[in-house]
Formats: structure tokens, sequence, C-alpha cells
């Protein structure tokens, strides 16, 4: 499901994934409201199933800014 009403691409885009499968992409344009909505995706994830892998990333301009879990966690 891709979430954006926006017609440029923001900066951000957070994305989550379930069992190494994209299930959620939304671009947000300002670093404060991305972070916010990178929060509550994880918050989310934590309550979910745990028999399946749970995956949470923030990117800016297709990097990688942050991710949950963390790599060797």
């Amino acid at each position: 499901m891709e979430s954006s009403d926006l017609k440029q691409h923001p900066p951000f885009r957070v994305i989550t994934f379930r069992d190494d499968q994209e299930v959620i992409s939304e671009d947000v344009e300002t670093e404060v409201a991305a972070r916010t909505r990178f929060a509550s995706a994880v918050d989310l994830c934590k309550t979910r199933d745990p028999a399946h892998a749970h995956r949470v990333v923030l990117q800016s301009g297709g990097e990688t800014i942050e991710a949950w879990p963390q790599a060797g966690a």
C-alpha cells in the first residue's frame, strides 16, 4: 500500500516491512513529521505477532537514516 497524496516526492519516507515484504510506504514532508511517523510505526510493530519479522526504515533522499530494529539487535 502506498500512502501518499503529495504531488512531489518529499525528502523523507517511512517504510514498514513484514517478513521482508514492504507493506506501507509513506512520504513525509518534514523531518519532525517523519521521525514522529517512524516512532509510531515502531510502536505498532512492537505489538504485532512475534512470529513475523517486522522492520521500519526512515529514509532521506533515498538513504537510510534510521532503522528498527537496529542491525545486530
